[in-house]
């Protein structure tokens, strides 16, 4: 049945991703996207080589079938080594067709999405505690994942589940360094989306450093040598250049001040 409707429903399909209901199931058809052109990882490689930050170099999307492939086997992988990702229904070249991580009576949303709606101080504490605590778990089982974005983390009740592996970071970083980043990713998405709220960014402070103090020492270490470089950006007025700007310049503040609390004896 999957693998008739994704051979039928693919020559339609006009976006990269969408969602269906079959057989009163929620699935996403996932097809080959164009590759990204190497231009847009320039910037980032540049500032990468510059800070001296292997972590922060850029891992650059295939497209196409090569990505579809990549996306296949890091989930099945990932899946064989107990991380929870979506289950692949059916597959071709072409396409994936993905289970959701929710159900009809409990849909999942993005990590994003969960605190953004979040109002408590003890609502935001467990969903940031739900999203440190599974990327320990990814790392404890020497994984690592693509994009560590908040929104690639999907909460699903008490279940956190991981998507999008359209690129392989192992492939261009070793082990350490692709945790490293895992941190990067979930620290920049979840600062730059919650800087205008004080709140949340105050539990944000606190559970970072409690996650990276409980992360496994050797990806603390090396993250924390990331930080005094990243930190030569402080002398750069971003917050003069728009609400990105601003993001940035947070970020950068607080990984500052991150640094000092886990620096301290």
């Amino acid at each position: 049945m999957y693998e008739f409707f994704l051979l039928d429903t693919l020559p339609q399909q006009q976006t990269n991703i969408a969602s269906y209901t079959l057989d009163g199931r929620k699935v996403w058809l996932k097809k080959a996207a164009k590759r990204n052109s190497r231009l847009t990882y320039l910037p980032l490689t540049l500032l990468a080589k510059w800070l001296r930050v292997d972590a922060l170099k850029p891992v650059h999307n295939l497209g196409g079938k090569q990505s579809i492939a990549q996306e296949a086997a890091r989930i099945k992988a990932l899946s064989s080594a107990g991380v929870a990702v979506p289950t692949i229904l059916a597959e071709t070249p072409e396409a994936l067709l993905l289970a959701d991580a929710g159900s009809e009576n409990q849909p999942s949303q993005t990590l994003l999405d969960k605190l953004l709606t979040a109002q408590q101080v003890e609502e935001i504490d467990h969903y940031l505690m739900l999203g440190t605590q599974a990327l320990n778990d990814v790392h404890a089982r020497q994984c690592y994942l693509s994009e560590a974005f908040a929104r690639n983390i999907l909460v699903n009740q008490e279940e956190v589940v991981f998507i999008d592996f359209e690129t392989d970071p192992g492939e261009r970083h070793e082990l350490i360094d692709c945790m490293v980043r895992d941190w990067h990713c979930f620290i920049f998405s979840l600062y730059g989306k919650l800087s205008k709220r004080d709140t949340h960014r105050e539990r944000l402070a606190f559970a970072l450093l409690n996650g990276l103090r409980q992360a496994q020492p050797a990806v603390r270490e090396r993250f924390l040598t990331t930080l005094p470089r990243l930190a030569r950006l402080n002398r750069f007025p971003f917050q003069r250049f728009g609400s990105d700007g601003k993001k940035i310049a947070i970020t950068l503040q607080a990984l500052s001040l991150l640094n000092q609390q886990l620096s301290a004896k």
